[in-house]
């Protein structure tokens, strides 16, 4: 009876180690799902270079991954064809896809790949050249040019608070289309504009100033966003993306010249900037900050373009790092 007993209760572990086994087995190959092909979005701007550098490196091809491309000619292009489907990420601000989750679309961001250090700045308020010898809080009542309800009137507003100028005392003039907003600038037809890199070096080479910008300030956070489907669907995936992205950031930090190239074909850098615009400087992948992520968010409800209650682990999805 109790060789019996023995004999029983080993076989029970027996079977519930193959059930362990098995059930392990199938998690770690459903990680381990590749897509065919993953759709990747962007905007041709100076953030996505490691992507670019990436793909031409054949980074992402040593991983086992098949990355196809998409360039969008504007930021809402990109976010309507993540919204149908037709991609399964993209790079871009944290703003966006909190407004798509908070109606409805399930989009997460999984990484933060740029942000502006002490060295080097992405956005910046500029005068006209006809205007630069004006104080900011002058340009801020004149008006400054943007694109109203975007990353970039939240730009201007944290800016200028930084400066201690009230939301009251800004004016804003809405002008979407970044090329038609430099003209405007270097015309006069506007006094001030906020500008992305490299537009406002540009600008500053033909007689614009500066007179703040968005360096070392933590506020122009670039992320890459997927949708909650291929998240779920190709974690593993997701990873051997970053990993590629990591490996080229490290490649342009170390050969910066190498890549100049690149940069100046696909981020569309204007010819006057092509010999001397610095290579920008790409730091690890990480997951962007709760206070970030929430005070964008506190923004849109204030502005009333989100009107849902929203936590932080709604708008991030951790876990994915290399």
């Amino acid at each position: 009876m109790r060789f019996f007993k023995i004999t029983a209760t080993l076989l029970i572990f027996c079977v519930l180690g193959s059930a362990a086994y098995g059930n392990t087995k199938e998690i770690n190959q459903q990680a381990a799902i590749m897509p065919a092909v993953m759709k990747f979005g962007t905007i041709p701007v100076l953030q996505s270079l490691p992507l670019f550098v990436a793909a031409e490196k054949g980074f992402f091809q040593e991983r086992g991954l098949k990355v196809e491309i998409i360039v969008f000619n504007s930021a809402m292009e990109k976010d309507m064809a993540l919204a149908s489907g037709q991609i399964a990420g993209y790079f871009g601000d944290i703003m966006t896809p909190i407004v798509l989750q908070a109606n409805g679309i399930g989009v997460k961001i999984v990484a933060a790949n740029f942000n502006t250090s002490n060295e080097q700045r992405m956005f910046a308020i500029l005068t006209s050249p006809q205007s630069k010898n004006k104080r900011l809080e002058e340009v801020a009542r004149d008006g400054i040019a943007t694109s109203s309800n975007t990353i970039s009137e939240y730009l201007i507003a944290r800016l200028l608070n930084s400066q201690k100028i009230k939301q009251d005392n800004i004016k804003l003039i809405d002008v979407k289309n970044i090329p038609i907003r430099l003209q405007m600038l270097l015309s006069n037809q506007v006094s001030a504009a906020l500008l992305p890199e490299p537009l406002a070096t540009l600008a500053e080479r033909k007689g614009a100033k500066a007179l703040v910008d968005d360096r070392a300030k933590g506020l122009s956070t670039t992320v890459l966003v997927f949708s909650d489907k291929y998240i779920n669907t190709y974690p593993h995936a997701i990873k051997s993306f970053h990993s590629g992205l990591l490996k080229a950031a490290d490649y342009i930090n170390k050969n910066p010249q190498e890549v100049r190239n690149t940069m100046n074909r696909e981020c569309k850098m204007p010819e006057p900037l092509q010999t001397t615009f610095p290579i920008p400087e790409f730091p690890q992948l990480t997951i962007p900050s709760e206070k970030r992520i929430m005070d964008i968010y506190n923004w849109l409800r204030e502005k009333q373009l989100v009107k849902r209650r929203m936590t932080y682990k709604e708008i991030v999805a951790d876990g994915h790092l290399p």
